[in-house]
């Protein structure tokens, strides 16, 4: 998520920039190369009502994808929300707002169809505690209790008994080890303990067998972490694993089709400067983590930049100039046809449907003047 440029916002720092061959397409590369592989192709659709960086983005049940709060640049955020049709590709204003302000907080489908969005910014000062509640059937956002800390940079992750497990996050002083359990039959949230380690910008990946994978993330300003560990939902316990390759925050992960985890991106300690290219791959039955090919570009700033396609690939949007699919049968990374011209850092992807994903917003590197601005463009990723 947000939390390294949101601290900056907070203490008025600048930040600093400094598979299928038949799927395949063949194009030219640079003038005077051969011709390079690449899978799929990502083109520019309409735009969204705002410019948005670190806002989120739900697919509902009817298929629409609710786009909601964000921000276009330092101090200006959002509490509006636009809906994505589909079946149009277009993007129309929701009806009403959000209760309040949200960059960097997290959004998650619940079983009855509404969305959960909790916590992030709204302000210079703290994140926040609040909590609310978007109906896409009465297409309103409703305040409920708040949670019981305030977080940025957390995680929501639906478990399979229906509740949501919340892990760590910045509450404007500190990481936080601390994990809370929210209830949608009475809309509550009760801490259930801690993890083994505070985190912040970490990652949370719900394993085939319904427990929760926890990697890296921020444990202390500059510390940055290798371990991982697993939520167990039967149990309310977090257990170590295997630590990974590498130190890693503001990466991504996600569950592959054969039931491992892929783990890519993110940055070390020197944040700007120190993004990876690296990947590896996590085995629940060994809780291990193994190293595997690396991504065309280093991307950070990314977690909920990667989808499932029906392949059994995985679709890459968020933190290059250029998408990429993962191939778990090759353990490779392919370029996408198409360019976004910036690195859409703290974008967006969504699944569509089975063949196209949608990419929205984010900011590029900026400058030291204006610092990063957002875009308000989108894309459609195609098969």
């Amino acid at each position: 998520m947000f939390y390294q440029f949101c601290l900056s916002v907070v203490l008025g720092i600048f930040v600093s920039f400094a598979t299928n061959c038949s799927a395949q397409e063949k194009s030219a590369g640079v003038a005077g190369s051969q011709a390079t592989q690449t899978y799929g192709k990502i083109t520019e659709i309409g735009k969204l009502n705002e410019a948005r960086a670190s806002h989120t983005a739900t697919r509902m049940n009817d298929g629409k994808i609710l786009i909601a709060g964000g921000m276009e640049r330092n101090g200006v955020f959002f509490d509006v929300a636009d809906i994505f049709d589909p079946k149009m590709n277009n993007f129309a204003r929701a009806k009403n707002k959000m209760s309040v302000e949200r960059v960097s907080h997290t959004a998650t489908l619940l079983p009855n169809g509404k969305v959960l969005l909790i916590g992030g910014w709204s302000n210079r000062d703290v994140p926040e505690m609040s909590a609310e509640i978007y109906d896409p059937k009465t297409e309103k956002f409703t305040a409920i209790r708040n949670l019981n800390r305030r977080r940025s940079g957390h995680t929501a992750t639906l478990l399979e008994n229906g509740k949501v497990l919340i892990t760590g996050g910045f509450d404007g002083k500190e990481n936080l080890s601390e994990a809370e359990i929210f209830d949608s039959q009475n809309n509550t949230f009760t801490l259930i303990g801690k993890m083994r380690n505070a985190r912040s910008v970490h990652t949370a990946t719900k394993l085939a067998d319904g427990r929760i994978l926890l990697t890296g993330g921020e444990v202390n300003r500059g510390q940055i972490l290798s371990s991982a560990e697993i939520f167990d939902p039967k149990t309310n316990n977090f257990s170590l694993t295997k630590v990974m390759n590498v130190v890693r925050y503001k990466h991504d992960s996600i569950l592959l089709a054969d039931g491992r985890v892929l783990i890519f991106g993110g940055s070390d300690e020197r944040d700007w400067r120190g993004q990876h290219k690296s990947a590896e791959i996590f085995d629940a039955a060994t809780n291990q983590f193994t190293p595997t090919g690396d991504t065309n570009f280093a991307r950070f700033k990314i977690d909920g930049t990667a989808v499932l396609l029906k392949d059994g690939n995985v679709f890459v949007g968020g933190g290059g100039e250029q998408a990429e699919v993962f191939n778990p049968l090759t353990n490779t990374f392919t370029k996408t046809a198409g360019e976004f011209g910036i690195p859409l850092h703290y974008a967006t992807v969504t699944l569509v449907d089975d063949e196209r994903a949608l990419i929205v917003g984010g900011y590029g590197n900026g400058t030291r003047e204006t610092g990063p601005i957002s875009t308000n463009r989108a894309w459609i990723f195609k098969l």
